[in-house]
């Protein structure tokens, strides 16, 4: 049997088709990318996108069989499917293994569709099951340190075992990062920078003491975290430069993100907040003026 498999969007290989790619392969079916000029010679075509806004590829045939977030919420892989490590032969571009030990979250956060889409964090899968031994794995989990201590503990520890360098790409949680899991993640493998994020005003006790902890542990917070920064949402822009400025106190790098790129203060405010050349010679109060930044109230931001 011929299996097609069809991403409609996104850079990196899609990882649910990958996981599908290795059972068909597995199974003996005959599984390669989808080529609409061979779309009638598939017993069964797979289409995968992640986002809502791409449109969908005209040419799948009528046998396809659609999933993930840009299609569905509610589509999900079999739970035998989660347990298996992805077949990247047909992204032979990519050299990194990634996947999810968890899915879910413990947050209900009104800007992300992880809670809608997988629920409350439960654990899917470990380390070694999805690995393929690349030396690099992006950990997809939406919130590992929300996970049972046990299994962070089994993850960062399987990690180290296996000289598995790990990149937690979702970052660390800021708040409920704890001292043990901080020295955990220091010791295992990892990229050479990880992020957390200062989302909003009142979560500045917990990033500033996240900041310690991996300190402590023996980051070098200047060289290896970065702050993400959202802006856009639900803070003004006084409150957007209090935060930035608070982590280059804290001796950290702020990253902005904005909510909204087609809006002029976000985007330019992100332009410069993460460009240090720009920033160490002129203040934001500076830079509005030149150039002329609206705020979201319509006012000039100064």
């Amino acid at each position: 049997m011929r299996v097609g498999i069809a991403q409609v969007d996104g850079k990196w290989p899609n990882l649910a088709l990958a996981k599908l790619s290795w059972y068909y392969q597995g199974a003996g079916f005959d599984v390669e990318l989808f080529q609409p000029i061979l779309s009638e010679s598939y017993d069964v075509v797979f289409a995968s996108k992640v986002f809502l806004d791409t449109p969908d590829n005209p040419y799948l045939p009528a046998l396809t069989q659609r999933g993930g977030a840009g299609y569905s919420n509610d589509i999900l892989l079999p739970e035998a499917i989660e347990h298996m490590p992805a077949d990247w032969s047909l992204w032979p571009w990519w050299k990194k293994d990634m996947g999810f030990t968890t899915r879910g979250c413990v947050r209900r956060c009104r800007f992300c569709s992880v809670p809608a889409r997988e629920g409350k964090l439960h654990v899917v899968a470990s380390l070694p099951e999805i690995s393929t031994g690349r030396s690099d794995f992006v950990l997809l989990d939406g919130n590992i340190c929300g996970a049972p201590m046990e299994h962070f503990r089994q993850v960062f520890s399987d990690a180290k075992r296996l000289g598995i360098r790990l990149d937690p790409s979702q970052g660390i949680d800021a708040r409920l990062l704890t001292d043990e899991q901080a020295h955990l993640i220091i010791d295992a493998p990892h990229v050479p920078r990880l992020h957390t994020a200062f989302d909003h005003p009142r979560d500045e006790r917990f990033v500033k003491r996240a900041i310690a902890l991996l300190r402590e542990a023996g980051m070098n917070i200047d060289h290896d975290l970065l702050v993400f920064v959202l802006v856009g949402w639900d803070t003004t822009p006084e409150e957007d430069l209090v935060r930035v400025e608070l982590i280059r106190d804290w001796g950290a790098n702020p990253f902005v993100m904005p909510y909204d790129r087609s809006d002029r203060y976000q985007r330019d405010f992100a332009r410069w907040a993460n460009s240090p050349p720009i920033w160490r010679t002129t203040s934001w109060q500076e830079y509005g003026r030149r150039q002329r930044v609206p705020a979201p109230d319509g006012q000039l931001s100064l």
